[in-house]
């Protein structure tokens, strides 16, 4: 079992107080504690989880689960799963159900935390935290709140994955990412939630490799579909080059292109369901999927095989 760690959470909390704990719960024991998703966790690098529980009035629990992970990159992936929820600011001193400072607000940036429902999720270093009231009320409300500045007070308030950060604002001069549709990954199975390509792992997905799946669509209309970028990093550049090969030979043919799969590492083609393409550049790879027309898609590929280019290696 991991050893614990020792976040200043308070004994109580308004009219909450902490039970006895907390439980430890290991990669091992992750599945006997949540039905279903232990996947998830295990596929962001997940070394354990501390669950406080805080007893209150009219049996409204509240539950506290902090997740650590391996690096900030993963909890930000787990954040990045949904982007739902109101945007928080967890500074000192800030006044509960505040909404996110002005310039997180008016920025490009991400929100560190998120709250809806009763349920706030937040980034901070290298965990993810879920703070969640089992009724949700004014008071378990600011409950709630104090205890996500509890859990992120004095500790580092990382940056975006510097894969996130290169996605491209815009593709020409109508297509603009979805900000609120972006999603860190390294797992195909986390892949899949978001943008399904197959069953198998297509991309050689893995906890060495890291990706960011968007969706980018026309400012102004967002009832059509939108065309999704993936980039994603490997190891090293043979890595990325087997990647690719075996994405050419399973996802092409079960597409039934009309043609040969192309055999260098810049194609784009249509299929049934759009136009689509990869560029590889060194130990990186590019792909559009579901772009309206043949120059839309070579215009991703170009704009993100550039971004891909100045990032440091």
């Amino acid at each position: 079992m991991a050893e614990k760690t020792s976040l200043n959470l308070p004994q109580s909390v308004g009219a909450w107080t902490r039970a006895s704990g907390p439980r430890l719960v290991g990669p091992r024991e992750i599945f006997d504690y949540m039905d279903g998703a232990g996947e998830l966790y295990l596929g962001y690098r997940f070394k354990f989880l501390e669950v406080h529980r805080y007893d209150g009035p009219d049996q409204n629990e509240i539950l506290v689960e902090i997740y650590w992970m391996e690096t900030p990159e993963d909890a930000y992936g787990l954040l990045s799963g949904d982007w739902g929820g109101e945007p928080v600011d967890l500074g000192a001193g800030a006044p509960a159900l505040q909404a996110a400072s002005a310039a997180t607000a008016g920025s490009s940036e991400r929100p560190r935390a998120l709250y809806g429902a009763g349920l706030l999720r937040l980034r901070s270093g290298n965990l993810f935290a879920r703070v969640m009231a089992t009724q949700e009320t004014a008071a378990s409300t600011n409950a709630v709140y104090a205890l996500g500045r509890a859990i992120a007070a004095g500790r580092p308030a990382s940056p975006e994955p510097a894969l996130a950060l290169a996605l491209p604002g815009r593709i020409g001069a109508r297509v603009k990412l979805r900000r609120d549709r972006v999603t860190y990954l390294r797992s195909h199975l986390v892949l899949n939630s978001v943008y399904f390509l197959s069953s198998a792992n297509l991309l050689d997905l893995g906890p060495g490799c890291e990706m960011v799946a968007a969706a980018y669509g026309a400012d102004r209309d967002k009832r059509g579909k939108p065309a999704r970028l993936l980039l994603a990093r490997y190891p090293d550049e043979r890595a990325a080059e087997e990647a690719l090969k075996h994405f050419r030979n399973l996802y092409l043919p079960e597409k039934r292109q009309t043609k040969a799969a192309p055999a260098g590492s810049f194609a784009v083609f249509a299929i049934e369901d759009g136009w689509m393409g990869f560029s590889r550049t060194g130990r990186s790879l590019a792909l559009v999927f579901e772009a309206g027309d043949e120059s839309t898609a070579r215009l991703f590929l170009e704009e993100a095989t550039r971004a891909l280019q100045a990032m440091k290696e």
